[in-house]
């Protein structure tokens, strides 16, 4: 049944990464005149839950949200997901109603026309390999929680080629919710890494279906020192982990 299913699922990636850049070329003249200044980043981010919403529509996935009532009505958290597919971002924007920045790594401003939903300004890169530019995220990451923001940090830094395992956490996420004494919300993509992963281009998932969604209860920070960063992180690794224990490898 598995060799049954490869030519489908590799006609599914074809076709999927065909309709992706399509996207990207049509949406772009309309990206860069939402993202060319700060005061149209507001309408920017409708502009991109609407783009989102297109391309899950176009990969046949269907949302399935449990614990949508967990999502802080208002003020700064941390939005804190496992990473186990290339729909997951586009899955945050329709999950998540209210403004939020997400940040990502420095490499994406490499990326062709994808780059622009970065380097406009209205989200955060950050280069994990210099000091000065880690400092530099982290200093944008505090206005913005000092404006009220929601954060999106992926705490395992990329999508998990052996999803739905997790990847090891990174600190991040963690530092930074304990310094501004906000709150990290878990969220679980349980089923993703079945509708399009990152693994092999073979066997690897990619398929329409259900995008299931868990979101957690909030995390509370309050009290916590960075002594306890490492505490922080396997708690809410464990969190976001527990739905996925359902798959055997």
């Amino acid at each position: 049944m598995r060799y049954i299913l490869i030519p489908f699922r590799v006609i599914f990636k074809i076709y999927y990464l065909i309709v992706f850049v399509l996207s990207l070329v049509v949406w772009y003249p309309i990206m860069y005149y939402f993202l060319y200044t700060p005061k149209r980043f507001p309408t920017a981010f409708k502009v991109m839950k609407l783009q989102a919403l297109s391309l899950l529509i176009l990969a046949g996935a269907r949302l399935r949200i449990k614990g949508a009532e967990n999502i802080p009505e208002n003020g700064a958290y941390i939005i804190c997901p496992n990473h186990t597919s290339f729909l997951d971002i586009f899955c945050i924007y329709c999950v998540f109603p209210n403004y939020f920045v997400f940040t990502g790594k420095k490499e994406i401003e490499k990326w062709p026309l994808f780059s622009i939903y970065y380097t406009s300004g209205m989200n955060i890169l950050v280069d994990r390999h210099s000091n000065t530019g880690s400092i530099k995220a982290l200093k944008r990451m505090s206005r913005e929680i000092d404006d009220g923001k929601p954060l999106v940090i992926f705490p395992e830094g990329t999508i998990s080629k052996n999803a739905p395992d997790l990847m090891p956490f990174k600190s991040g996420a963690f530092a930074i919710a304990i310094q501004k004494q906000i709150p990290v919300l878990p969220v679980t993509f349980v089923t993703n890494w079945k509708r399009l992963n990152r693994g092999d281009f073979w066997f690897g998932g990619g398929s329409p279906g259900i995008s299931e969604v868990v979101i957690h209860q909030p995390v509370i920070t309050k009290g916590m020192n960075k002594l306890q960063i490492e505490q922080l992180q396997d708690v809410v690794q464990g969190i976001i982990a527990g739905p996925l224990t359902v798959y055997k490898k």
